[in-house]
């Protein structure tokens, strides 16, 4: 395996012990999870034993009832080891040489049908991602769950059911956090459940700061693999209701993959913005004729800020600049290019129903850093008090 790019021997020697440990932990708990099952399918205390005095008195036995045959203690062996030759199968570990992505390694492991079961993640950051798939036509709880690892320490799981997403601090067997399921305008949430703050929100609690860090570290991750999954990763925020002393802010609502559709049905600029995005790409040429990324960078996006402002469109603008941080919300305050403690947005949709639609413009592979992408958000709700819930897309070539 190459040595990542601007990485010492001693750092890259790490990173490949981290994906090696956690090669060996998804390993073990696959064979705990197979041995769990055989033994809960072999072993019945009720189950009828042959009576004493015979030759094979006390042994485990069918009761004629047409069930299992007779289980000895070789059978159980032979099953059993049957069993783990059916366990997962890990594919080559992939490191990202281009030096440009978040992650630095990340390994599949398939079941024998060729399903994906479950995908270790590395990032150059130090955080883990662990993911597991349900086994296609067999019931399950969740369709996928993600469980990131943060170097600071802690742990969150994201755990999806068709579009209905369950949040635990603490891992998979955590307290439930947060609870939304997506629609047409974005996340609702589950009234019920305690709500995961903002993190630049005062006197945010520290499991809350957590839970966002790790969303928004699965949110990079899921970007970076849009084209390759096609599907559209997505984090999105609800604001929280008014409470008596409390400051407005908002609330993680959903962070995960939707199909095209679903999120062109929320943001319904994404297609158009697609397009541009490869005109302007056209337009520019090739990365090969600027002096460095940067400048290719800046020119692709000056393109899409003309596209946009020619057409005067009346709910979506280009180019605009918001404080980073602030207080509270106040109406749309826009600042000028430059101006101390802002972002400027490459693009932003906000519909009648009070949904932010955040678009980030991506000409080349590097992706949405988890800093930036905490930046868009909170901009978001601190310039805008009429949005009721912020989603954030990131819009790359489409070839």
């Amino acid at each position: 395996m190459p040595d990542l790019p601007h990485r010492s021997a001693a750092d890259s020697a790490r990173w490949r012990e981290i994906v090696l440990l956690r090669r060996r932990l998804v390993s073990l708990k696959a064979q705990t999870r197979l041995l769990r099952h055989e033994l809960a399918r072999k072993y019945n205390p009720d189950q009828p034993r042959v009576p004493a005095g015979n030759a094979d008195g006390g042994q485990w036995t069918s009761g004629g009832g047409g069930g299992d045959p007779t289980l000895t203690g070789t059978d159980f062996i032979g099953n059993l080891g049957n069993a783990f030759a059916a366990a997962l199968n890990f594919g080559d570990v992939v490191p990202d040489t281009s030096g440009e992505e978040s992650w630095a390694f990340y390994q599949d492991a398939t079941r024998p049908d060729g399903s994906l079961a479950e995908r270790s993640v590395v990032n150059r950051d130090g955080s883990t991602i662990h993911s597991e798939f349900a086994a296609p036509g067999k019931p399950s709880d969740w369709d996928e769950r993600h469980t990131v690892a943060v170097p600071e320490g802690g742990k969150t799981t994201f755990e999806t059911s068709d579009r209905t997403q369950t949040i635990r601090d603490g891992g998979p067997d955590g307290e439930v956090v947060s609870r939304s399921t997506w629609t047409e305008r974005g996340p609702e949430r589950e009234a019920t459940v305690q709500e995961a703050f903002a993190p630049l929100l005062p006197a945010a609690p520290a499991a809350a700061e957590v839970t966002i860090t790790s969303a928004l570290t699965l949110f990079t991750w899921l970007s970076a693999r849009n084209k390759i999954d096609g599907q559209e990763a997505t984090i999105a925020f609800n604001a929280r209701d008014y409470r008596p002393g409390q400051a407005p802010g908002f609330d993680l609502g959903y962070v995960g993959q939707i199909s095209r559709s679903e999120a062109e049905a929320t943001c319904r600029y994404l297609p158009e913005l697609q397009s541009r995005l490869d005109a302007a790409i056209a337009t520019v040429g090739p990365a090969s004729k600027y002096p460095s990324p940067a400048v290719y960078g800046t020119y692709v996006h000056t393109n899409m800020g003309n596209q946009i402002t020619t057409q005067n469109y009346p709910d979506l603008k280009a180019e605009r600049s918001f404080l980073k941080e602030l207080s509270e919300p106040t109406s749309e305050t826009l600042r000028r290019y430059g101006y101390p403690d802002t972002v400027r947005y490459d693009a932003y949709e906000l519909r009648a129903d009070g949904t932010l639609c955040i678009y980030d413009f991506k000409a080349g592979r590097r992706g949405l850093s988890v800093r930036r992408s905490d930046i868009l958000a909170n901009a978001g709700r601190y310039g805008f008090a009429s949005a009721r819930r912020i989603v954030v897309l990131e819009v790359r070539p489409s070839k």
